[in-house]
């Protein structure tokens, strides 16, 4: 079995400009900083076909295609995504030398393929048992009782898992699926790890499921709710790792909302499953949450993909502060605008729309200010009047925020900002950065 290895992918595609490639079919026409055609893949008469130059990627708002240059010319020329490629790579003079799989790679690939399988059928059964078992009625309750309609539970595929265990372990057994490949998918658990003789146990016990898709919309783990205060463990349950699940590169929801934040070219970053759901149904869509991890390098890439800009929508406690303090770090090396969207205290996105509404909502998002104007109007209004000793140990805690900023005009904007704040110098300011700069270049080394 051959395969086109991804660093020769990632060539093809570095060597493809998407808007020539694409004017080379039909006419784009300049709209601001992207390009728009009528889309060639449904019939309509207003142009909805978007190519963004910058991202090399296209998308159509009415009917949601969208891609890389390969994808295009799959759908466009109907080839597989092998024959995409070369055709590309003969366009660009990129020369592909496929690799082939030994059989450990192809054993590792039907592992993943099988994997796939698990969950969707897993997804499906947590579904139809959320609506029609007698056992999930306390799941169904708890829907009724957050707002959350049967409706919106059959868009986003919510399920429910029993209490007891038999059901499911029952069930994918008499689907064909082993208890190795339920504990390696991370259905279940072994109750030994060094026995496993002593058989498995179902995961996920009493909890509404939340299917966790990929980019394509296929599920490949899930995050459980509990359902009462006094079931132990955290009040969401994520999948372990897998094959096919990696926490620190996925976002719940993101292939739903990845379409309007291309739209509204930015993403609003919020901490929980239900919070994402009550905003998305209530009509801001460019939402997305980790899942229960901390915020990663790999996160901060991936909506680099999609938007140079970031609403962080974090609880208002301290704890939720210095979440959006970490996450403001590793967006800012990447050159994303971020901002702090700041709900009353106690409040989350959820309670803040069913007490308040969606328009008051959208009007905290839509005021939210720069991380670094919040952070400066947080603290240096009280150390306005404090010493200069105070002063200047906020400024050198602030340069190392501003040291990660790469842009020197932005850099510069900031810095002015801290002097006129704080009544400090504007060299004493700068030397802070530049050793601030030193430090994180000799962490690097």
């Amino acid at each position: 079995m051959a395969i086109i290895p991804p660093e020769t992918v990632q060539q093809i595609l570095d060597a493809t400009d998407i808007v020539e490639m694409i004017q080379g079919y039909f006419p784009l026409k300049r709209s601001g900083s992207n390009f728009q055609a009528v889309c060639p893949f449904h019939n309509e008469k207003t142009p909805s076909f978007n190519v963004n130059p910058q991202r090399q990627i296209f998308h159509c708002f009415g009917c949601h295609a969208g891609g890389d240059a390969i994808k295009f010319v799959m759908l466009y020329e109907n080839l597989s995504f092998p024959e995409a490629a070369k055709r590309l790579a003969d366009r660009a003079g990129v020369t592909i030398i496929e690799e082939i799989l030994d059989a450990a790679e192809i054993k590792r690939q039907k592992g993943k393929s099988d994997q796939m399988r698990l969950q969707k059928a897993a997804s499906e059964w947590f579904h139809r048992l959320l609506f029609k078992s007698p056992l999930a009625q306390p799941a169904r309750d708890y829907l009724k009782s957050r707002g959350l309609s049967m409706e919106t539970s059959r868009r986003w595929r919510f399920g429910y898992a029993p209490a007891e265990q038999r059901p499911f372990m029952d069930w994918a057994r008499g689907e064909g699926f082993s208890v190795p490949q339920l504990v390696e998918g991370g259905l279940a658990k072994w109750r030994d790890e060094n026995r496993h003789s002593q058989g498995a146990f179902s995961f996920f016990r009493h909890r509404l499921m939340f299917p966790v898709n990929n980019d394509h919309g296929d599920p490949i783990a899930f995050s459980g709710r509990v359902l009462s205060s006094d079931q132990p463990g955290g009040k969401y349950v994520n999948s372990p790792e897998t094959a096919v699940f990696n926490k620190s590169r996925t976002f719940f929801g993101l292939d739903r909302s990845k379409r309007a934040i291309l739209r509204e070219k930015q993403a609003i970053v919020c901490e929980g499953q239900l919070d994402l759901i009550a905003t998305f149904e209530a009509g801001i869509e460019n939402i997305v949450a980790p899942l229960g991890t901390a915020f990663t390098s790999d996160h901060a890439r991936i909506l680099k993909r999609h938007t140079d800009e970031v609403i962080l929508c974090f609880d208002s406690d301290n704890a939720g502060l210095n979440a959006a303090s970490k996450a403001f770090r590793i967006l800012a090396p990447t050159g994303i605008l971020v901002r702090l969207a700041l709900l009353p205290e106690g409040e989350d996105p959820d309670s803040f729309l069913r007490k308040h509404g969606v328009e008051a909502l959208r009007e905290i998002v839509g005021n939210a200010p720069e991380f670094f104007d919040f952070q400066i109007d947080r603290r240096g209004s009280r150390l306005n009047q404090g010493s200069l000793r105070d002063r200047l140990g906020f400024a050198r805690e602030i340069a190392g925020d501003i040291a990660l900023i790469e842009d020197k005009m932005l850099q510069d904007s900031l810095i002015s900002r801290v002097t006129v704040r704080l009544g400090v110098g504007e060299e004493d300011v700068r030397k802070l950065v530049r050793d601030a700069v030193a430090a994180k270049l000799r962490q690097e080394k």
